[in-house]
């Protein structure tokens, strides 16, 4: 069902867009129908045809066929207005939605001149005044469709900049990454990996002189203890040198970028939060931000709550939404995989599964005791 409603309609317009048009056009539909035909049930059906070939035409296309679709719909709604019923001249604001698309200004005052001479032909045909309708209640209904287009604009320009704005973000975080991966990799190679070596070397040399000089070969072994010990404390100080992410700071800005997506956000939190190692905290709140950005990106949904729990020596962070849930889909298709791997590096746990509300529940648990080799924070 929902790729049929997909080849019929666009899917950037179903949430906006597609239960309004249904409405609008069953009750011009059931208007046309029921009123006195003057080319019979056949030239009636004929006519409404073309109707849904102009609306489906300003549906889909952007370019000179969505001005065939307007001007065509502008003219459409005259036949229908001087030969049915001359209310039927307020469905023409379908057509005056489609206007608000147009790419350029030019194209734009074409439609909006095409939508005046509607009226004023309808009303010099029916009225022999092309200016009677100033004298009617169809001129704030006309007003009203002159105004569609504007904020339709408007509305296709904020969304516009909003999808540059994410994308934007995106690579932004994608380049951040990259960088952190190379600094890693820089920091692997500069002092990790020359520590390494060393301890090579100086066990082969131990393995070669264990049977002819001991002495010598328990010297070179407790070197290696001694290098090992401070290949140690470089990966404890490399770890530690990572960004520190505040969860703090990313529930505030989860619930910014929640909220401008028109979901609600609330926050249930513990009564004493334990003492987290930076390194866990950081873990967590990453894997806090990839959830949150999901729901975002699938959910569909309305509300997220995230509550935090304390028992049992082990700190839980549920996330919760109301979406439309996981479906069939496979969770890995929802960063589960990722979000485990955080967790995991710092002995936690991550689980997800359907909501009671519906949605998605996200469960992410921390030990709080510090792992061995993290500093405290």
């Amino acid at each position: 069902m929902k790729k049929l409603i997909l080849k019929i309609y666009p899917a950037n317009q179903i949430q906006r867009y597609l239960l309004l048009d249904i409405v609008i056009c069953v009750f011009f539909f059931y208007k046309v129908l029921t009123a006195e035909s003057p080319v019979g049930l056949f030239g009636t059906f004929l006519l409404l045809a073309v109707f849904l070939a102009l609306f489906y035409l300003g549906l889909w296309y952007r370019d000179w066929r969505l001005m065939v679709s307007v001007l065509g719909g502008f003219g459409l709604m005259t036949v229908f207005a001087v030969y049915y019923d001359e209310w039927i001249l307020l469905f023409a604001a379908i057509f005056a939605d489609f206007l608000g698309r147009a790419p350029s200004m030019p194209r734009l005052a074409a439609g909006l001149c095409g939508l005046v001479g509607m009226y004023m032909a309808t009303s010099a045909v029916l009225h022999q005044n092309a200016l009677y309708f100033f004298h009617t209640p169809h001129l704030p209904f006309l007003l009203i469709q002159l105004a569609i287009p504007f904020v339709v604009r408007l509305m296709e320009k904020s969304r516009s900049l909003k999808d540059e704005l994410a994308s934007a973000n995106e690579r932004i975080a994608y380049y951040v990454q990259e960088e952190e991966r190379h600094r890693l990799a820089r920091d692997l190679h500069d002092t990790l990996g020359q520590t390494l070596t060393m301890i090579k070397v100086k066990s082969e040399l131990a393995l070669r002189t264990m049977d002819k000089n001991p002495e010598r070969a328990k010297q070179e072994m407790q070197e290696v203890i001694r290098t090992s010990r401070t290949a140690l404390k470089q990966v404890r100080d490399m770890v530690t040198n990572m960004k520190y992410v505040s969860l703090n700071e990313e529930l505030e800005l989860g619930q910014k970028l929640l909220s401008s997506s028109g979901i609600h956000f609330a926050v249930q939190k513990a009564g004493g939060r334990p003492n987290l190692t930076k390194v866990s905290e950081t873990m967590l709140a990453l894997a806090l931000r990839e959830s949150l950005t999901n729901i975002v990106k699938h959910s569909r949904a309305k509300h997220c709550v995230v509550t935090e729990q304390f028992s049992d020596g082990w700190y839980h962070l549920h996330i919760e939404d109301d979406g439309i849930g996981l479906g069939n889909e496979k969770t890995e298709g929802h960063g589960l995989t990722s979000i485990q791997e955080r967790m995991r590096l710092v002995q936690g746990k991550a689980h997800v599964g359907p909501s009671p509300s519906g949605g998605v529940k996200v469960t992410l648990s921390l030990p709080v005791r510090p792992a061995a080799g993290e500093v405290t924070s």
